[in-house]
C-alpha cells in the first residue's frame, strides 16, 4: 500500500493502562496486524473528560434520555461531558477513515453496550456507548467495528473493504464531488458491490439513474451512504460468485476456447469451496490486459483484495 490510513482505535486495545479498574484490552490483531496498513490514533473519552484512572465505574440507563451514570454512585454524571468531547474531536475525525471501538464499554461500544433501565437492574436493549453514538451523529458514513469482532477474520476483511472504501472515496471524489466523478467513482465499485448484495447495488443503480433532481453534495452523500451500506454486508459466496461471472464475461471475447474453459471451471471450484478467491482474481489479472475497455480494468474487484494484503490471517 502507498499510505498507512489513518483509523482511530480505543486506548485500551493499544495496551495503554487506561481501563476504570486501570488495566489494558491490548489487540495484538490491532497493533500488529492492522497497523501495516493502518496509521492508528488512539482515544480514550473516559480519560479525556477527566474521569482518571482507575475510576469509579459507570454504565448508560434509558431515563428520558440515555444517560451516563456511576454504576455505583448514581450520583456520578458524565453524560454531556462525554457527548461534547464527542463535538470537540470532530475536526480531528474529519480525517480518519474509520475507527475501532472497544465493546461493551458505556463511552465507545458500537453495538453490545447494555443500555439498563432507569434503576441500573435490567437490560433494556444492547447498543452504542455515548461516544461512539456522537461519532455516529456526525460521520454516519464513518466504517465503526468494534476490537472483539475484529478477531475473525471475515469480519476483519470486511472492515479493511469498508476502510479501503471510505479511503478511497475522499482522495478520488471529496475533492471534486461532480456528479459526473461521483459516477465514475461507483461504476470502478459495481462488481465489488455485486458480490456484498445484489438486490442493494441494484437498487442504487436505480437511484443514481434517477437522482437528476438532486443538487452534487446531496447526491454524492446519497451516494457514498449507500455504497457504505451495501459493503457493510458480508460478501457471501455465491455473490462473489456472480460478481466473478459478470468479470468472466467481459473477457471471454479476448479468450480461447481452452483458456474460457479454464476459467470457467476456476471459478466453480471457487463457488464450490474447492479454490481460494485469490485463485481467480489471479487469473482473472493475467487475462486483463487482453481487454481494451476500460470498464472492466477499473473495477475494485479485481484489485489485491486483503487476504492477498496479508491482512486476514493472524497467528
Amino acid at each position: 500500500m502507498p499510505h498507512k490510513i489513518p483509523v482511530g482505535i480505543s486506548r485500551c486495545a493499544m495496551g495503554d493502562p487506561v481501563r476504570y479498574n486501570g488495566s489494558h484490552k491490548h489487540s495484538k490483531v490491532c497493533t500488529e496486524l492492522l497497523g501495516h496498513c493502518f496509521d492508528l490514533h488512539a482515544y480514550c473519552p473516559e480519560v479525556a473528560i477527566g474521569m482518571g484512572v482507575p475510576r469509579p465505574p459507570i454504565h448508560l440507563i434509558v431515563s428520558d434520555r440515555l444517560r451516563a451514570v456511576g454504576r455505583d454512585d448514581p450520583a456520578i454524571e458524565v453524560t454531556e461531558a462525554l457527548e461534547a468531547y464527542g463535538d470537540q474531536i470532530v475536526p480531528e475525525v474529519e480525517n480518519l477513515r474509520g475507527f475501532i471501538l472497544m465493546q461493551r464499554s458505556p463511552s465507545c461500544g458500537v453495538r453490545t453496550t447494555p443500555h439498563y433501565k432507569a434503576d441500573g437492574k435490567g437490560v433494556l436493549a444492547h447498543d452504542s456507548g455515548l461516544f461512539t453514538a456522537r461519532l455516529r451523529h456526525h460521520f454516519p458514513h464513518l466504517p465503526l467495528e468494534e476490537v472483539g469482532r475484529l478477531n475473525a477474520s471475515s469480519l476483519r476483511e470486511n472492515f479493511l473493504t469498508r476502510v479501503f472504501a471510505y479511503d478511497a472515496w475522499h482522495r478520488y471524489v471529496a475533492p471534486d464531488l461532480r456528479p459526473a466523478r461521483v459516477i465514475e467513482f461507483y461504476t470502478a465499485y459495481k462488481y465489488l458491490l455485486l458480490a456484498h448484495s445484489q438486490p442493494l447495488t441494484r437498487a442504487l443503480g436505480q437511484f443514481i439513474a434517477n437522482a437528476r433532481m438532486l443538487g452534487p453534495k446531496q447526491f454524492a452523500s446519497e451516494v457514498r451512504g449507500k455504497m457504505m451500506e451495501i459493503l457493510a454486508h458480508q460478501a457471501s459466496r455465491e455473490d462473489r460468485t456472480n460478481a466473478l461471472m459478470h468479470s468472466q464475461g467481459h473477457l471471454k471475447g479476448y479468450l480461447s476456447r481452452a483458456e474460457r474453459a479454464e476459467l470457467a471451471q476456476l471459478i466453480e471450484a471457487y463457488r464450490q469451496g474447492h479454490k481460494p478467491l485469490s485463485a481467480v482474481l489471479t487469473m482473472l489479472r493475467h487475462y486483463l490486459p487482453r481487454s481494451p475497455h476500460h470498464f472492466i480494468h477499473s473495477q475494485v474487484l479485481l484489485a489485491a483484495e486483503p487476504a492477498e494484503l496479508g491482512l486476514c490471517e493472524f497467528r
